[in-house]
């Protein structure tokens, strides 16, 4: 993307891209996620925060920051879920691209610019992310997922048995894009995985890049491992039963399935339950056999009551799953 000729440009007045950043009590880092994006290489932005409902500071803090910069505008809403804030910035946004910086998240200052230069190299892409670093809630690494995008494994499959994953605060989209496939599911409220039905959409009618590097920083929080598990579940549960009954998405709904209690088999495994564990990945493995990712799960499962007596010298299943 050419800035220097852009920046010379004084009618260009629309900002080219929207960053999205919704708010529920986030007030603890939400000032650092918003200079994250006013530091950006590319300058071409403006930044819709969406109060959701806050009952902390969260309001005050955007405002205050809106007052000295202008390219930031504030909606205040009651409480309605993720998916409906989402909604409503996208409603707002002017930008002919969509960026999504949650408000505990932060971006590295090279991450619109990387996203941009790959839209104008394809201009037909309808999605770019790329890789994130984990970070607790004080701000330190805890880890780098291992990723990469299987070039020989079409986009809309790898994202629906995920053997992909886009990561939320990477994610950048065109409007053309969300013109054509509508925005965040509502029945998604409370549950997750509103963000991979809307990508799974895109991907259904657009190219997606992967950027095979860090851009952001993903904020780890500490929750109920067995709440947010079975929250989780059902959040998939309704993508299949979407999926199911689109041209595209019934094909897999088998494999789908199974790699639901793939995934619940692994939280079980991190919770040290391993006989339910077992059980789950058995489940998975009968359903989709030829699954190598399940495959490798089932015998990390097998494996995992032995871990803590070598684990020197045990590979890790979970590697490369986020």
């Amino acid at each position: 993307m050419n800035t220097r000729a852009a920046r010379s440009n004084p009618t260009s007045r629309l900002p080219l891209v929207s960053v999205i950043t919704p708010v529920f009590n986030g007030a603890t880092w939400l000032e650092e996620s918003i200079d994250s994006a006013l530091a950006q290489t590319f300058p071409f932005l403006e930044i819709i925060v969406v109060n959701d409902g806050s009952t902390d500071d969260s309001l005050a803090i955007a405002r205050a920051r809106a007052r000295n910069h202008s390219r930031i505008r504030v909606i205040d809403q009651d409480n309605a879920g993720l998916p409906n804030a989402r909604n409503r910035a996208l409603k707002m946004a002017r930008g002919a691209y969509m960026a999504l910086l949650d408000a505990d998240d932060a971006w590295l200052p090279n991450h619109l610019q990387l996203a941009m230069q790959a839209f104008e190299r394809d201009p037909d892409l309808g999605l770019v992310h790329a890789n994130i670093e984990r970070v607790d809630a004080d701000g330190a690494r805890v880890n780098i997922p291992e990723r990469s995008w299987h070039e020989d494994m079409d986009a809309f499959d790898a994202l629906a048995l995920r053997h992909e994953h886009v990561s939320c605060p990477t994610a950048v989209f065109s409007r053309a894009a969300i013109d054509m496939v509508g925005g965040f599911d509502p029945r998604f409220t409370g549950l997750g995985c509103e963000d991979r039905d809307l990508w799974l959409r895109i991907a259904a009618r657009f190219r997606i890049r992967f950027l095979d590097q860090v851009t952001a920083r993903y904020r780890l929080h500490p929750a109920s491992m067995s709440a947010a598990s079975e929250r989780m579940a059902l959040a998939r549960q309704l993508l299949v039963a979407k999926l199911a009954v689109s041209a595209q998405g019934a094909r897999l709904v088998s494999q789908m399935e199974a790699m639901i209690d793939s995934d619940l088999g692994l939280g079980l495994s991190e919770q040290g339950r391993h006989i339910r564990a077992i059980a789950r990945q058995w489940a998975a493995l009968h359903q989709s056999p030829t699954d190598r990712l399940i495959q490798r799960r089932f015998i990390g499962a097998l494996l995992a009551p032995c871990r803590s007596l070598v684990p020197q010298y045990l590979p890790n299943p979970h590697r490369g799953r986020s």
